[in-house]
């Protein structure tokens, strides 16, 4: 039934046609094209040309396909020169010279025409093939990226031009892109050459320093064929990316075995001999390259070799034999420029690079090559006017603007080289010539500042310079500029970090312990600097070393250690300037330690030997030193030189001095005058606004002003200034027990005797002059001879009384006379009475 409808509708269709042709209007005239012109005709009969060619070419006829070639040439030539708005005459054009290599016409003919018509990328295709292959790479390279965006299979070798560009200027990112597109883009029957473009998307992965993926493309090159000695080789290089350079050698060591005849592995294994410093083992491969053929890629590295070996006149003419081979090789050319130099012929050099520039037309690294050989000649000005050249010709390449900060750096114009290597960095991030010469130029440019007192600005550069470059002699010139800005924490924090560092030497360490002992942790500083020690064994780094120890140890209280250490005979420079400037120093803790201990003569000694060095050169010190010797003078009751000696330390008041530092002191000063009042005066305005390690001081002071003032009361016969004496000092040191017992002795004197009796009896065990007191006691008020007696025995029997003899002829005397032993002689009762002055200091 279906089948039966659909014939019918069929027919209704052709009786419906059949209809309206007989019923219809009558039929208009047939359409027929406007003749040809000329210059189409022309194109008719080159297309007609160009497919005969093209058979030929397939066929095998080379000599009939070139004729062939040549006549559609011909044809599409005329016919753009009869209509030069004829678009398919350009096309044909472009596309039959560039297949005859004729890329110059196509160029001169297609230009003119794409200028007037700018998106007809019919015409932009072969004349971007022709910029290329001319190497006209800032032309080309526009019109290649204009053509690829049509995406049309008939533009595919667009892609791999790009990809292979864009590897030349090691912009990796995109010639992957470019290559990963062609792959995707490519017809069927191509695939069987993917292998070669996954080994350039593997070089394009060594661009980009990204191993695994340089790894696993060259694998992709190598799976299913044979071995290839070209992509083992990229596998040798991930190898050396990979940190593993003699397995890189060893791979490349074991193709030269297995491909004898093959040149590029025993070239490669030349050239990693040559940088490793093998010059003899490169010679071998170089020689042995050689004799495998005379190739310009063999001349060039035995040349190479010749120049590693200081035979600059036969590496030129090794070099000289490859452009023989290979005319305009500009490696070659380089590289005779470089034994020329190295003969001392700069200018011969100068002018031969220049002859190849000229000849070479734009070519990158003949520039290049031409303004390294004026730097290295002392041509500044024409190698960076010749490298600026650079720059021009390939502005997002790093090369150029390396080149330029290499000329500024050996000028010394560190702003300059600073902004080229950083330019460098922008077209390039990660470039490593430039991450390198960058922080250097940062470096040299923070030690200028340093010098002219610009230190925030040289810790800056150098902060950028260290993380640019995480080396141990980085870390070291950014700790030494903390360190002279006194920020010890920050020099401690970089050169806990350099020590650990690769290549970290003794001097990391030494440095570390300067920062490490400004930073006040003196146990560690002195680690760091027995750590410097162990790395050196020169003497005159050992005894720089030795004195950062000494002050190390000053601050661990061993300051005899250091003065020791200090005063020895050294012959370094370093060494000797840091001893002398702060042996003298040390000599004065030294005194003051003795002072504290109440050992005058060494201090006095100590402040003698500091002032023989030249402390007029060190003013703070001088006054530091005119400090120690007022006290020193107060200590031998020399008031009046102490009280000169403290005007001078304070005529101006030093750095090191706080505010009421010499208040302080002129209230210690009337303390040993046993000027009381004064002295408590003096303190009173001193102690407005103490700092906390004052605070503590003037606590002493004031305790030691009321002790003295409860004496001096005591012996005069004034108790009740004396008992508040006693007092105020008993607030400071409730627990002390002379005290107490002085207080007791006022109590006695008072009338108070059985209280001030109890007390004594508390305080026998701790202060012998308690027990004295008891015999005094019984002796004279209760008249109990044999208690007295008693108490006499235990005074003599303590370690400390002051006065043993005296007690002993008393003890003898009542032992005589109350027959408790034998004889005895009267005593004079009033010598004894009870004392509290013998137990004051």
């Amino acid at each position: 039934m279906r089948r039966l409808s659909r014939t019918a509708v069929r027919r209704l269709v052709a009786a419906l046609v059949v209809a309206n042709a007989f019923v219809g209007t009558p039929a208009l005239a047939q359409y027929r094209p406007p003749p040809l012109t000329e210059s189409q005709r022309m194109v008719q009969e080159g297309d007609a040309a160009q497919v005969s060619a093209s058979a030929a070419v397939t066929s095998g006829n080379k000599k009939d396909a070139e004729e062939k070639y040549r006549k559609a040439l011909q044809l599409y030539e005329q016919a753009l020169a009869t209509d030069p708005t004829n678009l398919g005459a350009a096309a044909g054009l472009g596309t039959v010279a560039n297949t005859l290599q004729d890329h110059a016409r196509v160029v001169e003919k297609l230009q003119p025409v794409l200028t007037a018509n700018p998106t007809e990328l019919a015409v932009a295709y072969p004349l971007a093939v022709a910029y290329f292959k001319l190497r006209r790479y800032p032309e080309a390279i526009p019109l290649l990226e204009q053509v690829s965006t049509s995406d049309k299979p008939d533009y595919l070798i667009v892609s791999y031009y790009l990809g292979t560009y864009y590897l030349y200027e090691q912009r990796g990112d995109l010639a992957i892109a470019k290559l990963q597109r062609y792959l995707a883009q490519r017809p069927e029957k191509l695939a069987a050459n993917d292998f070669q473009i996954h080994e350039l998307i593997g070089k394009a992965h060594l661009i980009r320093k990204d191993a695994a993926s340089a790894r696993a493309s060259f694998q992709k090159a190598q799976t299913g064929r044979p071995e290839s000695a070209s992509v083992q080789m990229g596998m040798a290089a991930v190898l050396e990316m990979e940190g593993k350079p003699k397995e890189a050698q060893a791979l490349v060591q074991g193709l030269v075995t297995k491909f004898p005849q093959a040149p590029e592995p025993k070239e490669r294994l030349g050239r990693m001999l040559l940088n490793a410093g093998d010059v003899q083992g490169a010679e071998t491969q170089a020689v042995a390259l050689v004799k495998l053929g005379s190739t310009p890629a063999a001349h060039l590295l035995l040349g190479d070799v010749r120049l590693a070996q200081k035979k600059s006149t036969e590496a030129e003419a090794e070099f000289r034999k490859v452009l023989q081979l290979a005319p305009g090789l500009v490696p070659a050319q380089i590289a005779v420029g470089k034994a020329l130099q190295a003969q001392g012929r700069n200018e011969e050099a100068i002018r031969y690079l220049e002859a190849a520039v000229q000849a070479g037309g734009n070519n990158l690294e003949l520039w290049a090559s031409l303004g390294s050989v004026n730097r290295r000649a002392g041509n500044f000005q024409r190698a960076v006017e010749v490298h600026r050249r650079v720059v021009e010709l390939a502005p997002r390449q790093p090369l150029g603007y390396n080149l330029l900060g290499a000329d500024h750096f050996a000028t010394g114009q560190w702003d300059q080289a600073i902004e080229d290597y950083t330019n460098a960095l922008n077209v390039a991030p990660g470039n490593p010539t430039a991450t390198r010469w960058l922080a250097r130029s940062l470096a040299h440019r923070a030690q200028g500042r340093a010098q002219t007192n610009r230190l925030d600005d040289a810790v800056r550069d150098l902060r950028r310079a260290f993380d640019l470059e995480r080396s141990a002699p980085m870390a070291r010139r950014l700790g030494a500029a903390l360190l002279q800005k006194r920020d010890f924490a920050g020099a401690r924090m970089v050169l806990e970090q350099g020590v650990t560092l690769q290549g970290a030497t003794w001097r990391e360490h030494w440095l570390l312990g300067y920062a490490r002992h400004g930073a006040g942790d003196a146990q560690k500083s002195l680690e760091s600097f027995e750590q410097a020690g162990k790395l050196t064994e020169k003497p005159a780094e050992m005894e720089d070393v030795s004195v950062g120890a000494a002050l190390a140890e000053v601050e661990l209280g061993r300051v005899n250690e250091a003065v020791e250490r200090l005063s020895q005979q050294v012959n370094s420079t370093t060494a000797r300037e840091l001893a002398q400037a702060n042996l003298p120093l040390l000599q004065l803790r030294r005194a003051l330690d003795s002072l504290e201990r109440g050992d005058a003569a060494s201090a006095q000694r100590d402040v003698e030997l500091a002032e023989k060095f030249p402390l007029a050169k060190q003013p703070e010190l001088a006054k530091l030193a005119a400090f120690t010797r007022s006290l020193v003078y107060a200590e031998d009751k020399r008031f009046g030189d102490a009280t000169a000696a403290l005007k001078k330390a304070f005529t101006p008041t030093p750095r090191w001095a706080a505010a009421n530092t010499r208040a302080l002191t002129e209230a210690y000063l009337l303390y040993r005058k046993e000027q009381v009042p004064q002295a408590r005066k003096m303190l009173a305005v001193a102690s407005k606004k103490p700092s906390p390690w004052q605070a503590k001081w003037i606590a002493s002071l004031s305790y030691s002003l009321n002790r003295l003032e409860g004496e001096r009361a005591y012996t005069a016969g004034n108790f009740k200034l004396a008992e508040k004496s006693f007092k105020a000092a008993l607030a400071t040191e409730p627990d002390n027990a002379t005290l107490q017992h002085n207080l007791a002795c006022v109590a006695y004197r008072q009338g108070k005797m059985a209280a001030a009796v109890t007390e004594w009896r508390k305080l026998e065990a701790s202060v012998s002059t308690a027990t004295l007191n008891l015999g005094i006691d019984a002796q004279e008020r209760r008249n109990d001879i044999p208690d007295a007696v008693a108490s006499y025995r235990r005074y003599l029997s303590s370690s400390g009384g002051p006065r043993m003899a005296v007690v002993k002829e008393w003890k003898d005397r009542l032992e005589s006379l109350y027959d408790l032993r034998g004889g005895a002689s009267d005593t004079d009762s009033n010598t004894n009475e009870a004392t509290a002055t013998e137990t004051l200091p």
